[in-house]
């Protein structure tokens, strides 16, 4: 009897880490590159959709979600660079709530919608600055409910390589009392090691952009906090472990649209899939804030097409 009891726990626990969202969309990813009939695909960026917070942000999210669906090429898999949720809550993440006494569905709940949701589409995040409960708040939910806050994925049958970082930690603060962000403990030296064997199409996906070319103007963006710097030699460490490695980082943070090249790796800033966008000329000389998300083609290994697609009203 002792034997068999202790099977079924284990079984149990199995099933419990397998309900994570990083686990099913793992599972399913690499069951579809196995079907997929040569390297040629197209994936989705987005970032900053706050679902679970309000009917409007679930709105604008749930466009997203409906224009993914309508998309004549199904997307391989999704990446969501963070601040999925507002609060980083149960209710947010899982259960759903109420505001002003109307039914408001989670993040989970809108994904694995059978009709309206993603459910067949893997579906990865990275934690933002939301995700925990406040400022440097343990990402206890996170892990319950979505999975690790790093992660790498090879698929070399298809030439690419997915590293999501957590890059929003509080790691001080400057001048004004203002948050500076970072890399947690250990993800810089994890980084390093996934790209030991990175393949030609190596994706990065974190939440907080770096501070490089325009973006380390003082006068680009009105808040400093938008970016990461140099604050504990991180900026200058991601850089080095980057450079001729990584084609494409995605990030967010700011609920805007933005991009630019830097030493030969495009950034992407995606951050219109639901949260309030940046007012216009925040950020001085990019284009108008929109919701939006962003259709990538690849093409043996290498991104040859970056569409965005709006899902609502300009700022």
């Amino acid at each position: 009897m002792k034997p068999r009891a202790q099977k079924v726990k284990l079984k149990n626990t199995t099933s419990n880490k397998q309900s994570t969202l990083f686990l099913t969309s793992k599972a399913q990813l690499l069951t579809n590159v196995k079907k997929l009939k040569g390297n040629n695909y197209t994936f989705i960026g987005m970032g900053d959709s706050w679902a679970g917070d309000g009917q409007t942000s679930n709105a604008i999210f749930g466009s997203a979600l409906t224009a993914i669906r309508n998309l004549k090429k199904k997307p391989l898999f999704i990446l969501h660079n963070g601040d999925a949720v507002f609060t980083g809550s149960d209710q947010e993440f899982k259960t759903g709530g109420s505001y002003s006494g109307v039914p408001v569905k989670s993040l989970l709940q809108l994904i694995k919608d059978p009709i309206k949701g993603v459910p067949d589409i893997p579906f990865f995040i990275v934690p933002g600055n939301h995700e925990g409960t406040g400022i440097n708040g343990p990402l206890t939910n996170f892990r319950k409910y979505i999975g690790p806050t790093h992660f790498g994925i090879q698929l070399p049958k298809i030439k690419t390589t997915i590293i999501g970082l957590n890059n929003s930690q509080q790691i001080g603060t400057n001048t004004n009392g203002q948050t500076i962000y970072g890399f947690a403990p250990g993800e810089l030296a994890f980084l390093r090691n996934q790209l030991k064997k990175a393949r030609k199409n190596t994706l990065v996906t974190m939440h907080v952009p770096p501070r490089v070319g325009k973006w380390a103007n003082p006068r680009y963006f009105q808040d400093p906090t938008s970016t990461f710097g140099n604050a504990k030699g991180q900026l200058n460490r991601f850089l080095s472990t980057i450079r001729g490695k990584v084609p494409q980082v995605l990030a967010g943070h700011v609920h805007a649209l933005d991009h630019l090249t830097f030493q030969g790796t495009r950034y992407t800033i995606s951050g219109g899939a639901g949260a309030p966008l940046v007012k216009k000329g925040f950020l001085k000389g990019a284009p108008t804030p929109i919701f939006h998300i962003i259709e990538f083609t690849v093409k043996n290994g290498v991104i040859v097409k970056r569409r965005v697609i709006p899902i609502g009203e300009t700022a």
